[in-house]
């Protein structure tokens, strides 16, 4: 059946039906491993001032320049990750990004009052941190979906992580700076961090050059719609 014919039929078969979505394995993984990664977006972003300011006793102007390695990490990881999924493949490196973020969130908490230190650490934890979100809602998430429904499955997934990292995550947060101090944030990312790696590995390689033919085909007809 020529590809144009098979896609009409996936498309039809489908119905545009949002259940098609959850009977993909890697989406729902990626809800849970975004669910994951985004347990550090906001306590980061959010609580990580103060911890620098209250805790270490950094200056504003320290604080302001470790802060910026979220931006910078998070622009070069962005595009890099996702980038070499395509050579080593999308599990590879969904895998090897939460361990390395686990890492280097690790050795964050270690560090003490060193800006440059603080600032090269959050920079490379970033640039997986940031470069695994891209890599779960972008390329997993579309090469996963059922044809019809790619925005719906990348919405999602999406919104999941949203829901949880927005909204449920820096109440817990709120709760343990509160009743065992501020430091005590970071260990509540390092383990969502550590549990993506244990969702990452059950996780079905999608890249067209390391996927299975059978899958490769099945991308290549919900890539044409």
């Amino acid at each position: 059946m020529p590809l144009r014919q098979k896609v009409v039929a996936q498309n039809t078969k489908s119905g545009g039906r949002w259940v098609e979505i959850f009977r993909s394995r890697n989406i729902v993984l990626s809800m849970a491993a975004l669910l994951c990664a985004m347990t550090g977006v906001f306590v980061l972003s959010a609580m990580v001032p103060n911890y620098l300011v209250d805790y270490l006793h950094l200056t504003p102007g320290q604080m302001g320049l470790v802060m910026s390695a979220i931006g910078f990490g998070g622009f070069v990881g962005q595009f890099c990750i996702p980038g070499l999924s395509d050579v080593f493949g999308r599990k590879i490196m969904a895998i090897l990004g939460f361990v390395g973020a686990a890492i280097l969130l690790y050795i964050f908490t270690a560090i003490g009052a060193n800006p440059p230190a603080l600032f090269a650490v959050l920079f490379v934890f970033t640039f997986f941190w940031m470069g695994l979100i891209a890599l779960l809602t972008g390329p997993i998430a579309t090469e996963s979906a059922p044809a019809g429904l790619v925005s719906s499955a990348i919405g999602i997934v999406v919104g999941a992580g949203e829901i949880f990292g927005g909204g449920v995550a820096p109440v817990i947060a709120g709760f343990i700076a509160q009743h065992y101090g501020i430091q005590n944030i970071l260990y509540l990312a390092l383990s969502g961090v550590s549990l993506g790696i244990v969702v990452c590995l059950f996780l079905k390689e999608t890249a067209p050059k390391k996927a299975a033919p059978s899958e490769r085909d099945r991308y290549l007809s919900v890539a044409a719609q």
